[in-house]
């Protein structure tokens, strides 16, 4: 009997010992990996100013205009830190032992997107290679989102204090930027001036669309914050007023639409609580609407949106042809997203299932391995006279609408494949402990699916950071957390039995 209770004593060791290794493996990959998924929040956030900053000027170009050249590094570093998480999620899920926390409905739903994208490059004639860049390009996103749930408890403050400054350094140096015009953009460093020469704010970003997006998800996630607080203070209420005033000098109308279309599911969500979610979503709205309103006040911002909504009605009535010939009318007076669509669905009724295949319709993948796609999609010889999708004055590089790149790449298969992915990722969610949890992701997501008919937002290397993330977090709060538990089983001499247990 002593042998055997000594027998079981050193198991049980073996067993403590092994968890108390496994837990301080486990502590250490969580620590790394907040340090890295914080690394790349700040990488996204500040890449294009980076590149920018730290580039060079290059030759003159065919027009005699001087060029400049981004510096590469710190894409090479965005990649090497996705690629570090990616590392870092599946190393922690392994010594968790979580991998069933990872088997939902929504892996199951994204594992048939990966399939039906690769059946549209093999069906395309995509390469392995492109193939493998275009998932990277569309799910990169996915890997912040699994490594925020491998952590299982998120750590909202250090998001909180990694986000929150540049978003209001952002907003202030918009507004100074929109106040003093190209000088303000000159002195942070930025070259290229057209958007200062519309009356649009950048700020630290690329793209006026860009910081649009980000105080956008910012301005969200405060609401839903305020509307499960029995009363909000009026410097909170300052603070919103100051980011939606630098949304506003970004004239991102994606960003605003995304924002009134995520502040309704916000009052959907809260049709029970709706005494105290009107008052909070009204006055934001009207902060929202009254800055984007003061821009029209601005005689050239009238000019330039009135072309606009001329530009899109122009351009539902003119060019019914894909086929750019010989005299056609310059594409300035049309809106270029319209021409986009029209041309894409003349293209895809030809290929409706699985369309032309990843890394074949726009996009960094396609550019990179053929910059004349637009005109190889129904010919291996291309003919830049008459190119099957003509670029007009867009560069070839993007196509303006992510949805348009999705269903032209992947067909109609793929499209509602994708939505039902995003469905299974979002619903889990509205079950959160944490009311802000209940809607934030939601309203985040219904926000991303209408800027995506904009803008090529869920591929681009910032948004689907900041979605994830906000989704990752909403997860961990929704999800029941799981834990190892070993038990060894010993008789005791008085014949009762005896448990001791290993958790880990």
């Amino acid at each position: 009997m002593q042998q055997r209770v000594r027998m079981a004593t050193v198991v049980a060791d073996a067993e403590e010992h092994s968890g108390s290794k496994a837990h301080t493996a486990s502590r250490v990959l969580r620590v790394a990996l907040i340090a890295l998924l914080l690394a790349l929040l700040i990488d996204v956030l500040l890449e294009g100013w980076v590149q920018q900053v730290f580039g060079h000027p290059g030759p003159v170009d065919a027009r005699g205009h001087s060029t400049w050249i981004l510096a590469g590094w710190p894409k090479t570093l965005k990649s090497v830190l996705f690629l570090a998480i990616l590392g870092g999620t599946l190393a922690k899920v392994a010594v968790d032992r979580s991998w069933r926390e990872f088997t939902t409905r929504a892996e199951i739903a994204l594992a048939v997107v990966g399939v039906v994208m690769v059946a549209a490059g093999l069906l395309g004639g995509s390469s392995a290679t492109i193939i493998g860049q275009a998932l990277f390009v569309y799910f990169r996103g996915v890997i912040v989102f699994f490594a925020w749930r491998a952590l299982r408890d998120v750590p909202v403050r250090p998001v909180l204090w990694t986000v929150g400054p540049v978003a209001v350094l952002a907003a202030a140096v918009a507004i100074v930027q929109f106040v003093l015009g190209e000088p303000a953009v000159v002195a942070l460093g930025w070259t290229e001036l057209t958007w200062a020469g519309l009356g649009r704010a950048q700020a630290f970003f690329n793209h006026p669309n860009h910081l649009g997006h980000f105080l956008m998800v910012v301005e969200l996630a405060l609401l839903c914050w305020f509307v499960t607080r029995p009363k909000v203070s009026w410097k909170l209420w300052l603070l919103f007023g100051f980011l939606a005033l630098g949304m506003s000098t970004t004239q991102s109308r994606e960003s605003a639409l995304g924002f009134a279309v995520g502040a309704a599911v916000v009052m959907v969500l809260r049709r029970r609580q709706l005494r105290t979610t009107v008052k909070p979503v009204a006055v934001a709205m009207a902060l929202i609407i009254g800055f984007a309103g003061m821009q029209l006040l601005i005689p050239q911002n009238q000019t330039t949106f009135g072309g606009r909504i001329g530009g899109v009605f122009a351009a539902v009535r003119g060019m019914k042809t894909a086929a750019a010939a010989p005299g056609q009318p310059s594409a300035e007076k049309y809106e270029i997203r319209v021409l986009f669509w029209k041309q894409g669905l003349g293209l895809l009724v030809h290929r409706p299932v699985l369309g032309y295949g990843v890394g074949q319709f726009g996009g960094a993948v396609a550019f990179q391995s053929d910059p004349y796609w637009y005109a190889t999609l129904t010919s291996d010889k291309p003919d830049l006279r008459h190119p099957d999708f003509p670029p007009w004055t867009s560069h070839p590089e993007q196509v303006d609408s992510f949805w348009l790149h999705l269903v032209m790449e992947t067909g109609v298969l793929g499209l509602l494949a994708y939505l039902v992915w995003m469905f299974f990722v979002a619903a889990p969610t509205v079950r959160s402990r944490d009311p802000v949890a209940r809607i934030c992701p939601a309203a985040l997501v219904a926000a991303a699916l209408l800027i995506a008919w904009l803008s090529p937002s869920l591929e681009d290397q910032l948004f689907p950071v900041l979605l994830f993330t906000v989704l990752g977090w909403a997860w961990t709060l929704s999800q029941p957390t799981s834990r190892t538990t070993v038990e060894v089983g010993v008789r005791a001499p008085d014949g009762d039995q005896g448990v001791l247990r290993s958790e880990r």
